[in-house]
């Protein structure tokens, strides 16, 4: 090749005619027919040919020749009929190269322009030949079939994707577009997008339907969605990521609403200790539902007899039905701020298994006589049939304590109960709890509470009596059970100094996590040599496999459950309570920094917690939420101080919140 020669290449997709005007080494400096001069590589050159040529004629006389010869071979590249070549081919299994191919279609020897034209052909041919060393080879009759096949797909997914990109579009501007093919497709890959972001397998192709649309933005997946209806604006994002069962499979919640019209005979019926004449007694939160707890207190000739009674699940819901299974996948009662995830369907779990007013209601009582001076006496376990006669709130017991003679006295024994316990050396960590809630309008409130009001105080001490003596009861008798434990803290406590929030975190932090296992052993924290749980069979099912195993062995019944078996439940409710735990500890902070997103700009009042390489944490002491102060050096501020920083920038649902100084 030299000076002078016609070149073809590609350049952008597109086949030009060039000529050489120098060699440069192995490379080639033409001047190409858009008037362009550039750097080939001799490998790009798709054909080449000698031509009359000089590179030093005039510059526009050079193009005018470049010009006339693409349109000339684009012409015979459309008079040539590729598919009549390839049949001919085909049929005699020969291979030929462009050359001889050029002749045998133009007949006799092919000039420049034919094989320049048949080349541009070949190479645009996507079914019928391929390229082997040097050589154009017919592909077989069922290869082509093939191929086209695989192109008609191909051409159908980008017109499709066109279609989708063109009403995500829309969508986006706020227009109206004809819906695409495939539109449940589509928008399942855009909740997996929201959800799961570049984790998710399918990110990749969700993008490529984005950046047709020309939408660039990291929310653009979640916003569309909303703009769509499909979530809220508020959406929990975490029940899609953890995966939390939202809804009960249709025959679980038919055998439920089965069940509250025909509950079936009750296995424990002849063996209850009828206890409907007792005066038990609801104490819960005004927004309660489901009550699985009641309580009474009769004076005896020695003290009092106290009554906890819980709601007997177990008698209703069987082991291994569907609705129990259902129950045991989400392990818990999930109450967020804005909606519930009841364990049980709402049309048992809110009436015939809760301890509604005035109704009969099958339970297991924990009937124990206390001395004047709260001491236990003595105590069994019975299942009962019970009748609440009276619902309260915490908030009215807390104004009756002191009215009330049978709310006082259990107030009074509950606290020594309390006293006694902890002098056996456990610890309460008395952490406020903030809560949020919307009014009917739908404003938000929050409002942090003391845990430690004497209602409260009164019905926790009662179920961790119980718990307890479920606890001891079981372990004593060899039942298998799953116990509940706390190991000593990681760190030493101080329980008897008063503590501000700071101690009171602090501490927090040295606690060792509670454990669940099938051997008894002692629960720290509550100061107890053995705990269970047994008190909330409605919203937990742990408490409900602890009913079972207590009933079975009370009314000498086999066993539903041995280790083996609840070794089973627990690797299943474990995981699941830890999520449903990571899942309302994640939404209240959302709706804290919802709360707080309305108010930027503003200044606030912090207490600092603790000082780390380059910041510091900090708490909102008003609404219990942790933050991070970036800080410079020159910053010094010690745990326990009190600053004011300002709320630069708030984003709840990317998790993020930037203060400063004020």
């Amino acid at each position: 090749m030299e000076p002078g020669y016609l070149v073809e290449f590609f350049d952008q997709r597109r086949i030009l005619c060039g000529i050489v005007l120098e060699l440069k080494g192995e490379r080639l400096h033409v001047l190409a027919q858009t008037n362009r001069e550039m750097t080939l590589a001799r490998k790009r050159v798709l054909h080449a040919s000698p031509s009359r040529l000089s590179p030093q004629l005039p510059r526009q006389q050079l193009l005018d020749h470049l010009e006339e010869t693409a349109r000339r071979r684009e012409a015979l590249r459309a008079s040539i009929q590729l598919e009549e070549l390839w049949e001919l081919l085909a049929q005699e299994d020969q291979a030929l190269a462009a050359p001889e191919m050029a002749g045998l279609w133009f007949g006799g020897e092919a000039t420049a322009d034919q094989e320049a034209a048949l080349g541009r052909a070949l190479l645009e041919d996507r079914f019928l030949f391929k390229y082997r060393e040097e050589l154009w080879v017919p592909n077989p009759p069922e290869t082509v079939a093939g191929l086209k096949e695989q192109w008609q797909r191909e051409q159908e997914r980008l017109e499709e994707m066109e279609a989708a990109a063109a009403w995500l579009r829309a969508v986006w501007d706020g227009e109206k577009a004809p819906e695409p093919k495939g539109k449940a497709h589509l928008l399942e890959l855009l909740r997996r997008m929201a959800v799961f972001g570049s984790e998710d397998s399918d990110y990749a192709q969700g993008k490529a339907y984005l950046e047709k649309a020309r939408l660039a933005a990291a929310d653009a997946p979640f916003l569309l969605l909303v703009r769509l209806g499909v979530f809220h604006e508020d959406e929990n994002l975490d029940l899609h990521r953890l995966e939390v069962p939202r809804e009960f499979a249709p025959e679980a919640r038919s055998q439920a609403v089965n069940l509250g019209h025909q509950p079936g005979p009750d296995p424990y019926a002849s063996q209850r200790l009828d206890l409907t004449a007792l005066a038990c007694l609801t104490i819960d939160g005004e927004r309660t539902r489901d009550f699985d707890d009641a309580l009474s207190l009769e004076e005896t000739a020695s003290g009092w007899r106290l009554g906890v009674h819980i709601a007997d699940v177990s008698s209703l819901v069987q082991p291994h039905t569907l609705l129990d299974l259902e129950a045991q996948e989400r392990a818990t009662s999930i109450y967020l701020p804005e909606h519930r995830l009841p364990m049980l369907p709402e049309e048992i779990s809110e009436d015939i298994l809760s301890l509604l007013a005035e109704k009969e209601r099958p339970a297991l009582s924990f009937l124990i006589d206390l001395s004047q001076e709260a001491e236990i006496l003595d105590w069994e376990i019975r299942p009962s049939l019970i009748k609440v006669q009276q619902r309260l709130t915490y908030q009215e017991v807390d104004g009756l304590i002191s009215q009330d003679p049978r709310l006082h006295t259990l107030s009074r024994l509950t606290t020594l109960l309390k006293e006694r316990r902890l002098a056996r050396g456990g610890y309460e960590l008395k952490l406020p709890e903030v809560w949020v809630a919307f009014t009917s309008q739908g404003e938000m409130q929050v409002t942090v509470e003391d845990q430690e009001t004497p209602a409260r105080s009164l019905v926790a001490e009662a179920m961790v009596l119980a718990n307890w003596l479920a606890a001891r009861f079981l372990a004593v008798q060899k039942v298998p059970t799953i116990f509940r434990s706390q190991p000593e803290p990681r760190e030493p406590i101080n329980r008897e100094e008063p503590k501000g929030l700071l101690e009171l975190y602090r501490d927090r932090r040295r606690l060792s996590r509670v454990v669940m296992d099938l051997s008894p052993q002692p629960h720290w924290g509550l100061g107890l040599e053995q705990y269970t749980l047994a008190t909330s069979p409605i919203r937990r099912y742990l408490d409900l496999v602890t009913h079972r195993q207590l009933l079975a062995h009370l009314c000498s019944a086999p066993l539903p459950y041995n280790h083996e078996e609840l070794g089973q439940i627990l690797s299943i409710i474990e995981p699941a309570m830890r999520r449903a735990g990571l899942l309302k500890t994640r939404r209240l902070r959302y709706w804290l920094l919802k709360y707080l997103a309305s108010r930027l700009g503003q200044k606030k009042e912090a207490l600092v917690l603790e000082a780390l390489p380059h910041r510091y944490r900090l708490l909102f002491p008003d609404i219990l939420l942790e933050v991070f102060l970036p800080a410079p050096a020159s910053l010094k501020l010690n745990p326990g101080d009190l600053v004011l920083v300002r709320l630069d920038r708030v984003l709840p649902r990317e998790d993020q919140i930037k203060v400063s100084l004020a």
